[in-house]
């Protein structure tokens, strides 16, 4: 079963409340994908449960920092000076012990769950293997000018053949915008042949490519997106396949540069988008940049700006 980084989230969020894994009846409080990564069986009762969950949290997170495992392990209480029975009593506890306030505390209790998250649906060694329709990204690379009235979003491609006879692509665009606003033009390397909807409302091109590509080929296509006028403060890729190197720059107009800008790496859900590393600078001429190497399929990377 290959488990759901989101549905992950949701239940680990869920288990942390009240009394974490010490409370009763845990058996009942945990979904299909605690009970696949923890490998919780049917019939297991609350103990075997509680054991089992404890077991694959401190496996999963020895190799944290410090700050990140407790910042898992005493929200879910599973931290031996830290068992109250509500959870803004745990976060208080660990906001004392690190003298940190609240507010900070959980940002990095989010981003303690998501590493664990991040840590269970990543697949060993290149098992991802190889995609249904017979490509993978070896390199992306998008920039997205907000420096003028009509934001432009340029996008280069370089992609594998993993067989023989590839000839077409279907690519969700990542650029920001619902599929009325996008105004989409392909600038090289391939011909436009279909433009749909994906389940989740992204917008979904069919690339025609100028030949057939033969198993380990590379092929480049750019595109260039023009976006609407009023850009959310973020840019965010979610690969959908096996993506070796997402590379992104963001510019802004040198007079009107942002306040903050913060990476987004591996967020699961919508609301995690805000990013909780350390700011980036931008530079003299208005831009930032950053690199994501390996990015894991379904998660979110890029950049969030405050104005």
């Amino acid at each position: 079963m290959v488990v759901s980084a989101t549905l992950l989230m949701d239940e680990l969020k869920s288990l942390r409340k009240g009394r974490g894994v010490q409370a009763p009846g845990v058996d009942r409080q945990v979904g299909p994908a605690l009970r696949e990564v923890c490998g919780i069986a049917e019939f297991d009762g609350a103990e075997v449960v509680r054991e089992k969950l404890q077991e694959w949290v401190l496996t999963t997170t020895a190799a944290l920092p410090v700050d990140l495992r407790l910042a898992v392990t005493i929200p879910l209480a599973l931290h031996g000076e830290a068992q109250h029975a509500f959870l803004s009593d745990r976060v208080a506890w660990l906001a004392q012990r690190e003298q940190r306030d609240a507010r900070t505390i959980r940002r990095r209790i989010d981003l303690g769950l998501t590493r664990l998250v991040e840590a269970a649906v990543r697949p060993s060694g290149n098992a991802f293997g190889s995609s249904a329709d017979g490509w993978h990204v070896r390199k992306f690379e998008a920039l997205l000018r907000v420096d003028a009235a009509t934001p432009v979003c340029l996008e280069r491609h370089l992609i594998v053949a993993e067989r023989d006879d590839v000839e077409q692509v279907r690519v969700p665009v990542s650029a920001p915008g619902t599929p009325e606003e996008l105004d989409v033009e392909v600038q090289l390397g391939a011909v436009l042949v279909e433009s749909t909807r994906s389940p989740d409302g992204r917008l979904v091109l069919a690339l025609q490519l100028p030949r057939a590509l033969r198993a380990g080929e590379t092929h480049e296509y750019g595109l260039q997106l023009r976006l609407p006028s009023t850009v959310r403060e973020h840019y965010v890729f979610r690969p959908e396949r096996r993506c070796d190197l997402f590379d992104l720059r963001v510019r802004f107009d040198p007079a009107h540069r942002p306040e903050v800008v913060r990476r987004v790496s591996g967020a699961v859900l919508q609301e995690e988008v805000s990013g909780t590393e350390e700011p980036l600078a931008v530079d003299r001429v208005g831009e930032v940049g950053t690199s994501f190497r390996e990015p894991h399929p379904g998660l979110a990377y890029g950049l969030r700006w405050t104005a």
